[in-house]
């Protein structure tokens, strides 16, 4: 009888996993076939491609660890699912800074708002399903959708407001459909989508669920809801929708993307809650391996929530960015939220121009794998000093790719 681990012997992996795993995404192919983006890290490299932190989280954030990580009883480190101190601090916390009723027991901790949007995806999508994205979209959507075995179906925000196209959301509705993911302050347009906007949405998703006969999901994915400019107010579809998560996760705020903790939060409205609560429960137990939170991350979250990026310091880097960018001729808007520049190329091919920019040593983020083409990515999460660095070179490669149109337009006439 053979062995099967026998050398030279093919081990059985996930067809479906496999599959996704070399599956050509607009993400996938940009990271294949970008290779000048590996320079990204070199030390004269200005990378403002990714939302990384350069800076230093909140003051605060070290002494909330140093004092909770000390035990304070034998079970200190035990196994914790959910700490009702924790869900009582959310829940506080969602009522006093953003106005939303939701009870503690319907929070359930997560260990990120990756986690907290895959376990609503792996909860609510099958084989044959599809799950609406508003694109362009965050770069995971697309394998996590694909993961479950669902469709992903991109519906494009307006490219002139970057609003929600209703219409368009409307006529992708099929009866396949089981969830839209909605993301606002919208990654990486920056768009707050209005108290207007939801409630449309609202009505749509409420008369196509009436329609198929099942409800049809948001999954609000709130990562960037308390990284707003000019002291807007952020909205949630839970406020309008009773089939909504609120799904939300503390590294934005906090700067420290590797220390994770967040959570998803259902509305009081929302029906079957104690069954749903289950299944997530579920899930995190076992599909997903224990996918709470660390306890030191959950005793300290009192102290934590209290803790915000610096957004005067991030609206004065939005401010000045964007003026100098207007100021030398690049088209953008000025964001409402989160940490992004999206800034229209000048080239229509926005690879090249990114890969032009990368031979100044500045790195963005090109808007075709980003699936909005002729566009680019600036993170504004580097220091004054990254962006003051990097400004005189967007100015030359603009004046290089208005020289370059010239000198091509010229030889077509000839």
């Amino acid at each position: 009888m053979s062995n099967p681990t026998d050398k030279g012997k093919a081990h059985y992996i996930s067809p479906r996993l496999l599959k996704n795993l070399d599956s050509q995404t607009p993400i996938s192919k940009f990271y294949t076939q970008a290779t000048y983006m590996n320079r990204r890290t070199e030390p004269q490299s200005i990378d403002l491609s990714l939302g990384d932190a350069y800076e230093m989280p909140p003051p605060g954030f070290v002494e909330a660890l140093q004092h909770w990580v000390v035990p304070q009883n034998s079970s200190w480190y035990g196994y914790k699912a959910n700490l009702s101190e924790s869900q009582l601090i959310v829940s506080t916390s969602l009522k006093e800074k953003r106005g939303l009723s939701i009870l503690s027991e319907d929070i359930l901790m997560t260990n990120g708002t990756a986690v907290g949007l895959a376990i609503c995806l792996r909860m609510l999508a099958q084989e044959g399903d599809e799950v609406i994205i508003l694109t362009p979209p965050w770069l995971g959507y697309r394998n996590m959708i694909n993961l479950t075995g669902a469709t992903a179906v991109g519906v494009p925000v307006n490219t002139n407001t970057f609003d929600m196209d209703l219409e368009a959301i409307a006529s992708a509705i099929t009866q396949r459909t089981r969830a839209l993911i909605v993301n606002s302050p919208h990654n990486p347009t920056g768009k707050i989508f209005s108290t207007a906007t939801l409630e449309r949405l609202a009505a749509i998703l409420t008369e196509a669920s009436h329609r198929y006969g099942n409800p049809i999901y948001i999954i609000s994915d709130e990562s960037f809801s308390r990284v707003v400019f000019d002291h807007q107010a952020c909205p949630s579809p839970t406020q309008f929708y009773p089939f909504s998560f609120l799904v939300y996760g503390y590294s934005k705020t906090l700067m420290a993307p590797g220390q994770r903790i967040g959570y998803i939060a259902l509305p009081s409205i929302m029906p079957n809650r104690e069954q749903i609560k289950r299944v997530i429960g579920f899930l995190q137990r076992n599909a997903f391996g224990w996918c709470y939170p660390s306890v030191l991350m959950q005793y300290a979250l009192g102290d934590l929530e209290q803790l915000n990026i610096n957004m005067e310091h991030l609206q004065t880097k939005r401010d000045l960015t964007v003026k100098a960018l207007r100021d030398m001729g690049y088209k953008l808007h000025s964001p409402d939220g989160t940490f992004f520049l999206l800034v229209q190329a000048p080239w229509k091919d926005d690879c090249s121009f990114a890969e032009l920019l990368a031979s100044h040593n500045v790195f963005v983020f090109p808007g075709t794998p980003l699936e909005i083409p002729g566009y680019f990515r600036i993170s504004l999460t580097a220091t004054e000093d990254m962006l003051s660095r990097a400004l005189p070179k967007f100015q030359a490669a603009l004046k290089y790719a208005g020289e370059k149109s010239f000198r091509d337009t010229n030889s077509d006439l000839q």
